[in-house]
């Protein structure tokens, strides 16, 4: 947005309506300039003038007294934080199209005034006045905004139980983040990582969080105007816990992965752990989740479900979780994904229950949303980061499925976005990358989905990254995000980026799949990026962006080396030759050397890997990837063991295995390929007949049913 031939500073989320005032006009900070809020004004309102002035503070170096007063806005050289309803001298009626999160902000020689409605308007006023100090230091032009959301709700949910925890500090970061940037809801995914008292099993080796833990972020939370609801998987997702002995009982069908309704003993389990859990929230709102329940009715309770249908079996479980959350006090919300095949039973849900419409893929057209909407029913949207099951977000499809889906939504209705971010397999991936996906949801949960890609990069280098819009940092961003989703590379809900990593360095699939050309740019792409983030003056992001750069640079020449290794077999002239032969043993011997150098990074990665952790999270499960690490030494060291036998041969005249038919170092499965391997334990359980129709539909397209 621009105002007399002037770009509009760097904000985020864009003001619904930004003016410059006159172009030699600006507030001059300076020792003499002060805080001041109302004579009435509250802890709250306090709080946020503590946050302006420490802002005021690292901009420019000066502490800025702070006061109260009966009259904010007598005198000069004042920022003022005024409340209508509270303070003096801002007329009522001019914010009244503002509603309970908008604000104003006025710039004038004179003095900055932040005005609003409520306490959360006027919080969200001064972080658009903090992003300003941050831009334009001791001299901020003058100007005037007035600003509203689109949304009433915009959250973000992150997975915590995919093997990591994050620390406490770590989501005390994550909430100043997600708050300056205008975000009000936060959801951490919990399937096993909440410490039950009366049920330790469940969480024990994963580091989780106690109620002690969540009662501090609750508050933490609630101070910057963020609602920290709870989040408990209560239907499938459950393998960690039925995997136990004293729950296998529970187990729908033996899968470890749903609860079975058709046992009393799964509600008074259920009972027990929402009463230990829910009271450590300060939220109405409860999330049950109950997506993806893929053994539905085809275990204990198959006769039940053969009797009443699949559909009302789901319903009726979502009610009694509905009674069960009451009893606490809460209302509920879940994944839509169910009950989107069974729309003729969405009528006898009760209205009070929330629903999430979810999916992570970018589209032109969300129509969920619209059914949702034509159902009458309040929903949210809830897309994706894209930064799971990928070594880099895939952020062309992460800023295609924000913008589309909340657009979507809120043409249909929807009342709220929930940004996702998983961690599949191990949520290996830092959670600072994130941190792009995010800002950009906070942008279009705000603006209404109004703000491109290109306004959004301008003011993400330099609100977030500390560097000049345009800068190198953000176009290795955007270059590296497009590099993990190059043909052959990205696919749906995942990149090979990741597998690239693990898979095996001789006979790994991408050997034969990956397209060269692909894998040339995403490694040219890792080491641009290296050299741009090295540059990145916070010393935390710098570590995380830069280690990903280099795995990344290695996945990629890893698979290349594999590439060009299984040329080299094929391509070795007849040994009967001594000089063939001496050509041939030169070009193997090169390819076996660098395959040994390749494996010999592999032990300082993942300790790299490990530290990098480490700084933000507690230990939680990191032997998920730790265990992947070694896998894959030992599958370089197979290889490796398999080229020497294979050169030896042809040292003594005899032909190699050119396709690499005796190289078999037994079964592996790294990753999504591990998840695979479980749904085939599925189809052998219950048969394909059984399966839903997005699990089958995917397994006849990966040609396995």
């Amino acid at each position: 947005m621009t105002s007399n031939d002037r770009d509009m500073p760097p904000l985020i989320p864009a003001p619904r309506h930004f003016a410059y005032g006159t172009a030699t006009e600006a507030f001059l900070i300076d020792a003499t300039t002060e805080i001041v809020i109302g004579a009435e004004a509250g802890e709250e309102t306090l709080f946020a003038a503590r946050q302006l002035k420490a802002a005021v503070r690292d901009a420019t170096g000066l502490t800025l007294a702070l006061r109260r007063a009966y009259a904010p806005l007598d005198g000069t050289g004042r920022l003022a934080l005024l409340r209508v309803d509270r303070d003096e001298g801002i007329p009522q009626e001019t914010l009244a199209e503002l509603g309970p999160e908008g604000y104003t902000l006025e710039v004038t020689p004179q003095r900055i005034v932040v005005a609003a409605n409520t306490e959360a308007g006027l919080f969200y006023g001064v972080q658009t006045l903090r992003q300003l100090l941050r831009t334009q230091g001791r001299r901020i032009p003058a100007l005037t905004i007035r600003d509203w959301p689109a949304l009433a709700h915009r959250g973000v949910m992150l997975d915590i139980s995919r093997g990591k925890v994050p620390t406490l500090q770590t989501l005390f970061a994550l909430v100043d983040g997600l708050a300056e940037y205008k975000y009000n809801h936060l959801q951490l995914y919990t399937e096993h990582t909440f410490s039950f008292p009366s049920h330790p099993a469940i969480s024990a080796g994963a580091d989780p969080l106690t109620a002690d833990d969540i009662l501090a972020l609750d508050r933490y939370c609630r101070e910057r105007h963020i609602e920290l609801v709870p989040n408990l998987q209560s239907y499938g997702h459950l393998r960690r816990m039925l995997s136990l002995p004293q729950y296998a009982h529970l187990d729908e069908v033996g899968w470890q992965w749903s609860l079975t309704p058709a046992r009393e003993e799964t509600y008074r389990l259920l009972d027990e752990l929402y009463a230990e859990f829910l009271p450590a929230f300060s939220s109405r709102w409860f999330n049950v989740n109950c997506d993806e329940t893929w053994d539905l009715g085809t275990g204990q309770s198959k006769a039940l479900a053969q009797e009443i249908g699949k559909g009302r079996l789901y319903l009726r479980h979502i009610l009694r979780l509905r009674e069960l959350a009451a009893k606490h006090g809460r209302r509920i919300m879940l994944w839509a994904d169910i009950l989107l095949y069974h729309p003729e039973l969405v009528s006898e849900l009760p209205s009070d229950v929330l629903l999430l419409d979810w999916w992570y893929e970018a589209q032109d057209r969300y129509p969920s949303a619209e059914r949702l909407g034509a159902l009458g029913r309040e929903f949210w949207v809830c897309p994706g980061t894209s930064s799971w099951n990928t070594l880099f977000p895939r952020l062309d499809n992460a800023l295609a499925n924000i913008r589309n889906f909340v657009r979507d939504g809120l043409a249909a209705g929807a009342t709220g976005m929930l940004l996702t971010d998983w961690g599949d397999y191990g949520h290996y991936q830092p959670l600072s990358l994130s941190w792009y996906p995010y800002l950009y949801g906070a942008a279009t949960a705000w603006t209404g989905a109004r703000t491109t890609p290109e306004e959004f990069d301008r003011a993400f280098a330099p609100l977030f990254l500390s560097r000049p819009a345009g800068d190198r940092s953000i176009q290795a961003i955007r270059r590296l995000g497009r590099a993990v989703m190059a043909p052959t590379l990205g696919l749906r809900n995942r990149s090979n980026s990741a597998y690239a990593l693990f898979d095996d360095p001789l006979a790994g699939k991408l050997v034969a799949a990956a397209d060269p050309g692909a894998l040339a740019e995403l490694e040219a792409a890792a080491h641009d990026a290296l050299q741009a983030w090295a540059q990145l003056p916070n010393p935390a992001l710098r570590h995380d962006y830069t280690f990903v750069a280099r795995l990344i640079a290695f996945a990629a020449s890893k698979v290349l080396l594999s590439q060009r290794l299984r040329r080299t077999l094929r391509s070795l002239p007849d040994p009967v030759s001594d000089l063939a032969r001496s050509e041939g043993l030169a070009q193997l011997d090169a390819d076996i050397a660098a395959l040994r150098a390749s494996r010999s990074q592999l032990a300082a990665l993942a300790r790299e890997f490990e530290l990098c952790w480490l700084r933000h999270a507690r230990r939680s499960e990191i032997h998920l990837t730790l265990d992947r690490f070694a896998a894959l030494d030992r599958r370089y060291e197979a290889a490796l063991a398999w080229l020497d036998e294979q050169r030896g041969r042809y040292a003594s005249g005899q032909p190699v295995d050119a396709e690499a038919t005796s190289y078999d170092p037994g079964p592996y499965y790294p990753l999504w390929e591990e998840g695979l391997q479980s749904i085939l334990r599925l189809v052998d359980l219950i048969g394909k007949e059984e399966l839903p129709p997005d699990l089958r539909q995917y397994l006849e397209q990966e040609g396995l049913i």
